[in-house]
């Protein structure tokens, strides 16, 4: 599975993903002309990529999967993330590669999630 972090998540966990042989991207530092765009076109475009959008946006972000699931439109994954479970300050940056590096080794697959939300706990 390959994965673009949302805005909100620092591209540090993405270049110490990348350093442990994952395909992640960050919104932040890799894809800038990203964060304008609305959730359902950004889930569009990583369809395009193959790749699944980490988030904590969950409204916004299941909205957009149930709109794209009605019109028979794939995506490739959606995996939201909870402040309680994943903060996102530089304290729990470690956490955060842990968890999605377990996360990735568990769903090697690059169409693991096609579909799907799953949300990290």
């Amino acid at each position: 599975m390959r994965l673009l972090l949302d805005e909100t998540i620092s591209f540090r966990v993405a270049r110490d993903l990348r350093t442990l042989g994952h395909d992640v991207v960050a919104i932040k530092r890799d894809r800038p002309e990203l964060e304008t765009r609305p959730d359902i076109e950004l889930l569009r475009e990583m369809a395009a990529e193959r790749r699944a959008v980490v988030t904590n946006d969950i409204l916004d972000f299941r909205l957009a999967h149930e709109r794209l699931l009605a019109a028979r439109e794939d995506h490739f994954g959606i995996v939201f993330t909870l402040d309680a479970v994943l903060p996102r300050n530089r304290a729990s940056m470690q956490l955060w590669v842990k968890t999605l590096d377990a996360l990735l080794n568990e769903h090697a697959a690059e169409d693991a999630l096609l579909n799907r939300t799953h949300v990290l706990t």
